[in-house]
């Protein structure tokens, strides 16, 4: 395997990615985390480190098994570190003429059924998709944060969605995780850099609204629940005495909203204050299929201005997309809030094709360390193919498509490394080392 380190192999190249987060370990317990990764991305489902270790760890390394899981116990492998690395490697994938769009943030949290109650942080949890029948599910829940950076894809702007990290939910609430990954992101990014935060009605609230309020660079996009309180601008100061009202009168979504019919919904907009953000003036959007179901309605808030949003876009407001509400100013704010989905994208294919749920870890040091190995080999799969032009031709295929090509490429480069160290060939082993530059990169070839 040190061989092949050296050489312009897929793995060579996968060492020289991976080197900014394993130049924080030690060098055994880097070594040990890039072979992990390396079985992540190589084998189909990762259900244990069991598991692992048999189908994979054990061919390639004489490490014992007991050393990975001390790995995924050790306290010091720094995930935050981890995930501004992964921050940094995603802006530079940002071209320089697209430098002055906006950078998303996305948080929301998922819930991972689990059977067996020796799981910590294991819980019983209210579940609105109703899984099985009923409204609650017993697991874990993890909060998950996602940064969008715009890229240019077949010559149009698009934004490229990748996960930052994972944090398990113990005794911690949701809302103080995510405004601890909020921070530790908004530290790497540069303060001339405007940054947008979408997130459900579940967030914006406590100490995520603190976190926006903290950061200038940071703005708002979210749903809020339909009964938030909403108040009409204050009225001009009278020419008299008394302090002058802080807030117009209490607005109701249903009676004093203008709504109009835009592609099957009708939607209404207005500056409101909330008591989210005090005296700060909030764009509020309003959305119902059913202008007779009160039900039906859903509210958006968004702490920056339509105008605003379009300077900062500069025209490539309408490259982003057909749909009307990328074409019209005043539903610029909704529009933004629909990058919100990519996030339940990701989550869909994490536990279809990576083994997000398979995990048979108990510790939740041990949970939260092997979701993020595996949300890190995720990330890396639509990084990668864009920042080396070997790759390139997988950039508009799917993470799980382009871990199938890297899979094939690292078996058949470990094959051929093992094969020439047979005692049997060993006259022809140098021969064909010498060779094997030659076949990885027309290996490479194929893959681009």
């Amino acid at each position: 395997m040190e061989t092949l380190y050296q050489m312009p192999t897929v793995i060579g190249r996968l060492r020289q990615y991976f080197a900014p987060y394993l130049s924080l370990l030690t060098k055994p317990s880097g070594n040990k985390l890039f072979l992990l990764l390396l079985s992540l991305l190589t084998i189909q489902y990762a259900t244990s480190i069991n598991h692992v270790f048999k189908r994979f760890l054990s061919k390639i390394s004489g490490t014992s098994l007991n050393a990975y899981y001390y790995l995924l116990s050790e306290t010091d492998i720094p995930l935050g570190k981890f995930s501004q690395i992964t921050v940094r490697l995603a802006l530079s994938l940002i071209p320089e003429k697209l430098n002055g769009l906006p950078i998303l943030l996305i948080v929301d949290d998922t819930l991972q059924a689990k059977f067996g109650t020796r799981f910590e942080c294991y819980q019983t949890m209210f579940d609105h998709a109703k899984h099985n029948g009923t409204n609650y599910l017993k697991g874990h829940c993890f909060v998950a944060l996602t940064i969008g950076v715009p890229v240019v894809t077949d010559g149009e702007v698009r934004y490229l969605h990748i996960p930052v990290c994972y944090r398990l939910r113990n005794d911690e609430s949701k809302l103080k995780i995510a405004s601890s990954m909020i921070d530790s992101t908004m530290d790497v990014l540069p303060s001339d850099m405007n940054v947008i935060l979408l997130c459900d009605s579940w967030y914006p609230k406590g100490e995520v609204i603190k976190t926006v309020r903290k950061h200038a660079n940071l703005d708002l996009i979210a749903n809020v629940r339909a009964d938030t309180r909403i108040f009409d601008l204050p009225p001009q100061r009278a020419n008299r005495r008394g302090r002058p009202h802080k807030k117009g009168k209490q607005l109701s979504i249903h009676n004093d909203f203008n709504f109009i019919k835009v592609e099957g919904y009708f939607i209404a907009v207005r500056v409101v204050l909330t008591n989210l953000f005090g005296e700060l003036p909030i764009y509020l959007t309003v959305t119902t299929p059913d202008i007779l179901n009160h039900k039906a309605y859903r509210v958006f808030i968004s702490t920056v201005q339509p105008y605003l949003l379009k300077e900062r876009f500069g025209g490539y407001e309408k490259k982003l997309s057909h749909s009307l509400y990328g074409q019209m100013l005043w539903l610029l704010p909704l529009f933004l809030y629909s990058f919100r989905w990519s996030i339940e994208v990701m989550f869909y294919e994490q536990k279809t094709f990576w083994s997000f749920g398979l995990y048979r870890i108990r510790s939740k040091s041990g949970i939260e360390k092997f979701v993020n190995f595996s949300s890190l080999c995720y990330a890396t799969m639509k990084i990668l193919p864009r920042l080396d032009n070997r790759f390139s031709a997988l950039i508009n295929q799917s993470p799980q498509y382009c871990k199938f090509s890297f899979a094939d490429a690292i078996q058949q480069e470990i094959f051929f490394s093992r094969f020439a160290l047979n005692p049997e060939i060993a006259l022809y082993s140098d021969d064909f080392l010498n060779l094997l530059p030659f076949h990885c990169s027309q290996h490479n070839a194929i893959i681009a």
